[in-house]
């Protein structure tokens, strides 16, 4: 899962097999380590216990959490993308996404092959030819 911060938003991005564990397990966790047992931990959570997306931060942790209604459909389906819109000014933007295969690079390196395939794949090719 990647974490991109920007000003006062969010975003994830997860892999074929991060939606896969989230539908299965509910919870997408990782961790940027800065040595010396210092760690930023960051995880995209599904719970029916809430009705509204939120994100927190607390103890190293920033925390994304997913009612489940919203959560099950979207990684069910060919939705790209789901944008959380905090109801207080003091919470981040929230913007999760599917991640796409780079039409840029090499896509053999050894995370290409667990992107959702690119959209934009056959319009790159076309413009090529």
């Amino acid at each position: 899962m990647k974490l991109r911060i920007h000003a006062n938003s969010l975003r994830l991005r997860l892999s074929r097999s991060e939606v896969e564990q989230l539908q299965q397990t509910g919870v997408c966790t990782e961790s940027l380590r800065f040595g010396a047992g210092s760690q930023l931990d960051y995880s995209l959570e599904v719970s029916s216990r809430i009705k509204v997306a939120e994100a927190s931060y607390s103890n190293n942790c920033i925390r994304v959490l997913l009612p489940l209604d919203i959560a099950t459909p979207w990684a069910a389906s060919s939705e790209v993308s789901l944008a959380i819109t905090p109801s207080n000014g003091d919470a981040p933007s929230v913007l999760i996404e599917k991640d796409f295969q780079c039409l840029h690079h090499d896509q053999e390196n050894s995370t290409g092959s667990d992107m959702f395939p690119n959209p934009a794949a056959g319009k790159e090719a076309e413009k090529i030819t």
